[in-house]
């Protein structure tokens, strides 16, 4: 996840055969490093998803999404099973003898998220009814506007009083629970809002439910039947109104109601639960709430959490790292979320291999099923969690990688322009089978120059010198090899 203002894409690992017919010398690579920054010096500006609200249940305080609330806390909370992703879900009650449930509102510009009233918007949500849900009809989130008094509880949109597209739900001859729209709209054909209805969902399994309401335009105070209302479930889109009047005020805007209600008149016959997990509202796009990594199927997130956070005093530091298994991106932890600029390679081997760049105190979070082959990061500048535990890359690494004993970098005086570096390093493997040892400097978006030592054994040691010009960064990374292609990385920066 880049929170800087710019990203830098990792090369990919070239092979070591590679690597030796490149820049054998210092001196060459000195001599490319000017215009090697020139070229470099650009980026691309982090792209991140533009949602209003984006809440996934997992911390306390969810309900500081509502701007007003009528029922709220009473029979809504938090629960850690069950949960589509992520460690909790919101539980919504509806007690035996009850109506709810659940009634609050997001509005967009008094939560000071927009400065002006939306004519669009979309949400996306996972739902879940229990297992013994009996659905005879009531109301699920929706878009709505009823400030003014009007469009919902028998009062008729007339153009100036409200309106209202809430989610609906009702009992199916089928079994399920059949979910749609209930809509009150400028035409609708009764004192009563219109239903709309989608299809038949199964009780006890997560749907997605994906909603978008387009306000109609208005001339000379006059309604144009332009509006639309839309429904998908599980990405099959299965409500489309279109030539729909909302409202002759476009001052009435699109707010959110989230509201779980039982009824019309009558009651819930039983204890039972609305699930919902993930909960998403933009103004300009369907908002993401897959979290899956490469796929965006939805599927559950499997695996055990790593969290990658870069110190508060860093900037575009980068990371990456190969598992033999499958890694998926954690797209809710907040700032620390992986984002698109953040990349998942399958290897085509069975491994993948994760890359992205942080700074600035955020960082990036991904759901790991197997196990780590390699790690390439500066430990000073980030700190990493895994499974819930902070860790040392070498605690990730299987017991049979190499290890790094040493990895020393400093500098020289300056000689003209240029100043050196040198780099002292030592590595040790249990099983005796150390294969390459290598160095390689990058100027922050290329590999300028670079050393490989052919070792074997337990045990090596050795050192390198680079020449550079002055006041310029460099990222050092020695990698590792052992016979068996393990392979463990470190990097650190040096200012010349």
């Amino acid at each position: 996840m880049a929170r800087d203002e710019t990203a830098r894409e990792s090369d990919s690992e070239a092979s070591l055969l590679d690597r030796r017919s490149y820049l054998q010398l210092a001196g060459a690579a000195a001599a490319s490093v000017a215009g090697l920054n020139a070229a470099s010096a650009t980026g691309a500006a982090a792209e991140t998803q533009d949602d209003l609200v984006y809440e996934t249940f997992n911390q306390t305080g969810y309900d500081d999404i509502f701007t007003d609330t009528w029922q709220q806390g009473t029979y809504d909370g938090r629960v850690s099973d069950p949960s589509k992703s992520g460690s909790h879900a919101l539980e919504v009650e509806i007690p035996q003898g009850n109506h709810y449930g659940v009634a609050a509102t997001y509005d967009p510009v008094e939560a000071g998220d927009i400065d002006s009233e939306a004519t669009e918007l979309y949400a996306n949500t996972w739902v879940r009814f229990s297992s013994n849900y009996d659905g005879k009809s009531g109301k699920l989130p929706g878009p709505a506007n009823t400030e003014p008094g009007g469009g919902k509880g028998g009062e008729p949109s007339t153009g100036t009083n409200g309106w209202s597209a809430r989610g609906a739900f009702d009992a199916s001859v089928s079994g399920g629970v059949r979910v749609g729209y209930y809509c009150y709209h400028m035409d609708q054909g009764g004192t009563y809002g219109d239903h709309f209805w989608g299809t038949t969902v199964p009780t006890g399994q997560w749907v997605k439910l994906s909603q978008y309401i387009k306000l109609n335009s208005v001339d000379g105070g006059s309604a144009n039947a332009d509006g639309q209302l839309k429904m998908w479930i599980d990405d099959e889109l299965l409500v489309d109104k279109s030539g729909m009047r909302f409202t002759e005020d476009l001052s009435i805007g699109c707010n959110y109601s989230f509201n779980v209600y039982y009824g019309g008149s009558w009651t819930s016959p039983q204890d039972q639960s609305v699930f919902f997990d993930r909960f998403a509202i933009s103004d300009t796009q369907m908002p993401d709430i897959s979290g899956s990594g490469t796929s965006g199927s939805g599927d559950q997130t499997q695996g055990k959490p790593l969290e990658l956070v870069a110190g508060s005093d860093t900037s575009n530091v980068q990371y990456e790292f190969t598992v033999e298994g499958t890694v998926t991106k954690n797209t809710t932890a907040g700032d620390n979320a992986a984002e698109s600029n953040d990349s998942i390679t399958d290897n085509g081997d069975g491994t993948v291999t994760v890359t992205g760049t942080s700074g600035n105190g955020y960082g990036d979070s991904y759901y790991v099923d197997g196990s780590f082959t390699s790690m390439s990061l500066d430990e000073s500048k980030w700190t990493i969690r895994y499974d819930g535990t902070e860790v040392s890359v070498q605690e990730l690494l299987p017991s049979a990688a190499p290890s790094v004993e040493r990895f020393d970098v400093s500098t020289s005086n300056k000689l003209g322009g240029d100043r050196m570096f040198s780099v002292k390093w030592a590595a040790a493997d249990a099983d005796g089978d150390l294969d390459t040892v290598e160095a390689v400097v990058n100027d922050g978006s290329t590999d300028v120059n670079f050393a490989v030592n052919d070792v074997s054994g337990s045990s090596a040691s050795g050192w390198e010198l680079f020449q550079f010009p002055a006041g310029t960064t460099m990222d050092v990374t020695l990698r590792v090899k052992d016979a068996a292609g393990s392979v463990t990385k470190r990097t650190q920066s040096v200012s010349l």
